[in-house]
């Protein structure tokens, strides 16, 4: 093959497409997958006169006239094309003064400028078909594909994304460990902060589904309520430096992995946003519950709720239901140190399946000795037949320091907190 190097306006480009000598997508090109924000933001590119990669083309002459094909750029020409023809106006997230218009709604100068801007094309002259197909090839196996992330930096520029960069950028994080030097490298770190944010503004979301619209909607955020959200972020962080101290650093546990992360952000975030703090209250309890966690749970886990716990950090992990059932069961840990009450409704399902799957037979062989410290006797496995509780004098109701009372013991005693079922203990007991 022969190779010509040459650079061409627009305005040659929309001559060629209208004289039909330019063929968009032959039969190996793949279909068009570029956003609507992907679109906009490359006529952003044009209307700032910042160069874009090279086109590649097949140059061909057919009855005196010169056809081209294109091999690589497909989905960047088809959108210069279509905005030409007003296929679509400059929305969000584009800014810039001529915001809202279509081609044919822009002044002279302006369309001007952008049917002069000059795009470079790599033209092979007069190749085989399979010539052509190894041009594509060999352009395409070599170009590393952009993740999602890198794509909206380009996509969505805007008060979210800076937020975003800014705060992934928290000594937390390397402490924790939570992300690697290639996570970070690829701006998967960002977007992981950008689920973060997201969950704060507009609770859980299926990250699937959302994180883009949140790039738009907040591409301009105001100045308050921009403050407001990373000064809350900030807060959270401290909080998990006060759980996850010296005697229990978070880069040691599991929930250094961002799913369990996520949820346990989230979790904080609700206390947080309360008003609540877990400084200058008792913590050995609750860090003895999260290390237990640390111990049971797995997708083998013979603790039921655990394995289920374990099973969906791993299978649609990023869901909005799998996230709410993780939200609900570290919740259900953390409330009896930050609220100094017992766990209630759908918490209260978690601790007591918890310590019945802990305590039960199917784990403990033999099982464990435990008394009734009202009655001092014996509690058989059918923990059906009993209730948790803890001393009114316990700052904090952790299962660390939990206690199996006999139903028939409680009534008429004032020396505890009871704990009662909300479900039957001998039924299905799947949460929600």
């Amino acid at each position: 093959m022969h190779w010509n190097s040459s650079p061409h306006p627009i305005s040659d480009i929309r001559d060629w497409s209208t004289a039909g000598r330019l063929e968009l997508r032959p039969d190996f090109q793949r279909l068009e997958v570029w956003s609507s924000s992907a679109r906009i933001m490359l006529m952003d590119t044009v209307l700032r006169g910042v160069p874009m990669p090279k086109i590649f083309v097949a140059n061909t002459i057919r009855d005196g006239n010169t056809y081209r094909v294109v091999i690589d750029g497909q989905q960047r020409l088809s959108a210069i094309l279509d905005f030409l023809r007003d296929g679509f106006p400059l929305e969000d997230p584009y800014t810039g003064d001529e915001r809202t218009r279509k081609f044919s709604e822009l002044d002279q100068e302006m369309q001007n400028r952008f049917l002069s801007y000059q795009i470079d094309f790599n033209e092979a002259l007069n190749p085989s078909d399979e010539e052509v197909r190894e041009v594509y090839a060999r352009v395409n196996k070599y170009t590393v594909q952009l993740n999602k992330q890198e794509l909206r930096r380009a996509d969505f520029p805007g008060d979210f994304l800076n937020v975003s960069e800014e705060l992934a950028t928290k000594d937390y994080f390397d402490v924790a460990g939570i992300f690697t030097a290639t996570q970070r490298r690829r701006y998967l770190d960002v977007e992981y902060v950008s689920e973060l944010l997201a969950a704060m503004i507009d609770g859980i979301q299926d990250k699937k589904d959302s994180l883009d619209d949140f790039y738009t909607k907040y591409a301009q955020w105001e100045e308050a309520d921009k403050n407001q959200i990373t000064n809350r972020f900030s807060s959270i962080l401290i909080e998990l430096g006060l759980i996850f101290d010296d005697s229990l650093p978070i880069s040691k546990t599991r929930f250094r992995q961002r799913a369990d992360f996520y949820t346990l952000f989230l979790v904080i975030d609700e206390f947080v946003s309360n008003g609540l703090t877990i400084d200058g209250k008792e913590r050995m309890p609750l860090q003895a519950d999260l290390k237990l966690l640390q111990q049971h749970i797995r997708p083998e886990s013979e603790v039921e709720i655990c394995s289920e716990y374990a099973i969906k950090c791993v299978s649609q992990a990023n869901s909005a239901s799998s996230r709410r059932w993780r939200y609900h069961f570290l919740k259900a840990i953390l409330v009896g140190t930050y609220l100094g009450a017992v766990p209630s409704g759908i918490e209260s399902q978690v601790v007591y399946r918890l310590l019945e799957g802990i305590y039960g037979p199917s784990l403990m062989c033999p099982s464990p000795i435990m008394e009734c410290p009202v009655c001092d006797k014996e509690i058989s496995e059918d923990f059906s037949e009993c209730l948790l509780a803890w001393y009114y004098t316990d700052a904090v109701s952790q299962i660390d320091n939990a206690h199996w009372l006999h139903s028939s013991c409680i009534e008429g005693c004032t020396r505890w907190r009871v704990l009662q079922r909300s479900y039957d203990a001998h039924a299905q007991t799947n949460l929600f």
